[in-house]
């Protein structure tokens, strides 16, 4: 183990080497067990279990009684959502075999509408995002290409090829 890997696995796991990987307690004992590193290691434990008290000493005070009857009381008045004290609801899991469970229902007491319009639409989307990205990029290379060859001269940027007419190659073939 290297005084950086144990100063990683200080920060990581806390000061207390039992809560650390087991396969890193016995390397980790070991090298604090050195002289060299011994006081280095002690102060990284230390500073690791500041750390540790800070996070140890934050508690989450419980709700009071009034948040919870408030939350309650949104619940019931939302249809639907709440059931009666001990009874179960209509959506629990799992439901007696042979009865369909209930489908929700909007506040506005229609259904929820569950229709493929959805998927189709993003599909749509994409498709017509497809094809203005191609008429975009066709728009651009015809305005970025010439459209005509130029005029081809003795040491002239544009090479020849063999299927240019006046080319020496074509000129010289044999038909």
């Amino acid at each position: 183990m290297t005084p950086e890997r144990f100063e990683l696995l200080a920060d990581a796991w806390g000061a207390d080497l039992r809560r650390w990987p087991a396969q890193e307690q016995a390397a980790a004992r070991a090298l604090m067990e050195q002289p060299a590193f011994a006081p280095a290691a002690q102060a990284l434990l230390a500073r690791a279990n500041e750390l540790d008290t800070l996070l140890g000493s934050h508690a989450v005070a419980p709700p009071s009684a009034a948040l919870a009857s408030a939350v309650l009381a949104g619940l019931q008045a939302r249809p639907g959502l709440a059931t009666a004290p001990g009874q179960p609801s209509p959506h629990a899991w799992p439901q007696p075999r042979g009865t369909a469970p209930a489908r929700p229902v909007r506040a506005s007491g229609r259904k929820p509408w569950h229709g493929w319009w959805s998927g189709a639409s993003i599909a749509g989307a994409g498709l017509a995002g497809v094809a203005a990205g191609a008429l975009a990029v066709a728009l651009l290379i015809g305005t970025a290409l010439p459209t005509a060859r130029p005029a081809q001269s003795e040491g002239g940027w544009w090479p020849g090829t063999a299927f240019d007419t006046g080319s020496a190659l074509v000129e010289g073939s044999e038909e």
